[in-house]
């Protein structure tokens, strides 16, 4: 993939937070019901085109503008995260495959891989991440770019093990034309699966001893509290 102007807006400041994700052979309805929007609601508008929604939005849930390029469709969000949630992930990628790029507007960036509802890999871009326990295919496309191109961002360079990956080129003129486009209420987003809590152990208190009953002070202590 070239730098210039089809990576710029990828680090515009007037860009602070987005979301992408990529999924293999879904199509853009199908994108949207999988992150849990009605395609019936949706229109072919291009970013300006649609305040309504962004209007919408800012009173609770996301825009989600979907497209296509090559064998894969993309997911992308500029006011929301929903794509970056385990719930959404789990449900894109059930029979294939999904890639999601977060930039937060807390400055946490994060790329990850998922596959048949499974996350294979996960890691937050920068120069002390870690490389992930398992899978670390986009983790060493990534480390290994940054040692021949010190001066990328991370970003930059997630953008490229993506696109190594996919083949997938996303322009500024792509992500901002007409895209089918729909509002995502918070309420209809994917839910997160529950947090897994470890199984209490099955304890055979016969084993313990014998119980010690009620302790009661000594006549002693009684004294001191008189």
């Amino acid at each position: 993939m070239a730098d210039g102007h089809d990576t710029k807006w990828f680090t515009d400041p007037r860009l602070p937070t987005w979301c992408i994700t990529l999924t293999e052979h879904l199509t853009p309805d199908a994108v949207l019901r999988r992150y849990g929007a009605d395609p019936g609601t949706a229109r072919m508008l291009a970013r300006d085109e649609a305040s309504d929604l962004y209007d919408r939005a800012l009173r609770g849930g996301t825009v989600v503008r979907v497209g296509t390029a090559g064998t894969w469709a993309f997911g992308y969000e500029d006011i929301g995260q929903a794509g970056s949630r385990p719930g959404p992930l789990a449900v894109l990628s059930r029979g294939t495959q999904t890639l999601s790029l977060l930039r937060g507007g807390d400055g946490t960036n994060r790329l990850a891989h998922w596959r048949d509802g499974q996350c294979r890999e996960a890691f937050e871009l920068g120069t002390a991440s870690r490389k992930p326990q398992g899978n670390h295919y986009f983790w060493d496309l990534v480390h290994a770019a940054s040692q021949t191109t010190p001066w990328a961002t991370g970003l930059l360079l997630a953008l490229r093990a993506i696109t190594h990956h996919s083949g997938v080129v996303l322009s500024k003129e792509t992500i901002q034309g007409p895209l089918l486009t729909a509002h995502l209420a918070d309420e209809d987003r994917a839910p997160d699966p529950a947090p897994r809590h470890r199984p209490v152990p099955n304890i055979n208190t016969s084993a313990l001893g014998r119980a010690l009953g009620t302790v009661r002070p000594s006549p002693s202590s009684d004294r001191h509290r008189q």
